[in-house]
């Protein structure tokens, strides 16, 4: 940690994103000039061309409680079946059919790498959200993390004290022969990967060797399960407790699941973490960088640079409805759409920023963003 405080000193986001250090995430004030925000009444409105959604399974609650006002606003335009999956298999999906009006993906590097230049020609980073653990409190070791954090909670950040609760965290979920952990795939999952890039930071900060935790976890296999998505992983821990912690979890998803799981009488509950280690804080991707990951699988070999978590939305070149396309993303800007992303734990970027070919956003859409390169958002895609 010796070059941290270095780091921490970068601010990198003036204007964009204000820090709000007690909840470990940020918000953004809405421009008042999206208060202004209509309907577009081109063909969209009496368009006979299905409108689907191809998304990141971790917008699933954010994007349904979306399309329920959408479809109150535009009667006429017939709904398909949204698609929520991994965000790279949906744009594979997109990519071999064409189905999707817009395709929203959980990181800046899916939707580029296989849909750019043919399929799609830009994305709008439109909100973020932070890296959480899902929490079995039914096993020993959950209720353990749990009290540790709550204790944490309370102690000044960056003490001796609070550093040494964190390590005690971190040694139970990654190095207790008995703790038990789910991960997403990296290879369908940008929460895969993420996961991986949290036990790295995490080894950094709190034991300053980062490959400390993550050798521990993905170089031992009985000490993880790995599915496609972390909705895999929820049912796996509310049916058997086989996973006393879920670390491929985002704050978007985990608010809403651990409420539905928790009415069914399952006690799971998230913990937050530390700025420095839960990809949720733009003014901290200098620290982030500091670590990546590799993953390998059936002798296939990826990098994955450590980012924020950031949501980015386009609309596919050969979109069914493309009108409609614009008309859902107006509404993602609209005051009510940023309600509904801030009640599922995601942080509107405001204004939206793009990255591609800003010349094919389309006209009604860019009032409400604007190029990358007119950002100060540049590393976050590289």
């Amino acid at each position: 940690m010796s070059n941290l405080w270095a780091y921490l000193a970068v601010g990198i986001i003036i204007g964009l994103v204000v820090g709000i250090p007690t909840t470990y995430y940020f918000s953004h004030k809405v421009s008042s000039s999206i208060s202004v925000v209509k309907p577009n009444v081109t063909s969209s409105s009496s368009s006979s061309n299905m409108f689907t959604i191809g998304a990141a399974g971790t917008l699933k609650f954010s994007f349904g409680a979306m399309l329920k006002k959408f479809a109150n606003i535009y009667h006429k335009i017939p709904l398909g079946t949204p698609l929520f999956k991994g965000s790279e298999e949906v744009a594979h999906d997109e990519k071999a059919t064409n189905e999707f009006s817009v395709v929203a993906s959980a990181d800046t590097t899916s939707i580029p790498s296989i849909l750019f230049p043919t399929t799609a020609s830009y994305e709008i980073a439109f909100g973020t959200t932070q890296m959480v653990v899902i929490v079995d409190l039914q096993t020993k070791a959950g209720k353990e993390v749990y009290t540790l954090w709550k204790k944490a909670e309370t102690l000044k950040p960056y003490t001796s004290q609070w550093n040494q609760t964190w390590k005690e965290i971190f040694s139970i979920i990654a190095l207790n022969p008995s703790s038990i952990i789910g991960v997403s795939n990296p290879f369908t999952d940008p929460s895969g990967y993420q996961a991986q890039c949290v036990l790295k930071l995490a080894g950094l900060t709190f034991f300053d060797n980062s490959s400390y935790l993550y050798n521990n976890v993905y170089k031992n296999p009985k000490k993880y399960y790995m599915r496609n998505t972390e909705i895999d992983l929820l049912s796996l821990m509310a049916t058997n407790n086989s996973i006393n912690f879920i670390l491929s979890s985002y704050l978007s998803n985990a608010m809403p699941q651990v409420e539905f799981y928790r009415s069914k009488g399952v006690n799971i509950t998230y913990i937050t973490l530390p700025p420095l280690i839960n990809l949720g804080n733009l003014s901290y991707v200098p620290y982030y960088h500091r670590v990546n990951v590799t993953w390998t699988e059936l002798g296939t070999s990826k990098t994955f640079t450590c980012n924020p978590v950031v949501y980015t939305i386009t609309i596919p070149n050969k979109a069914p409805n493309k009108e409609a396309g614009v008309d859902f993303i107006l509404l993602l800007f609209s005051p009510k759409g940023q309600t509904i992303l801030k009640h599922y734990g995601i942080n509107p970027i405001v204004p939206g920023i793009v990255y591609g070919n800003y010349s094919e956003v389309p006209a009604q859409v860019r009032p409400f963003v604007k190029p990358v390169n007119q950002t100060t958002l540049i590393s976050i895609f590289k």
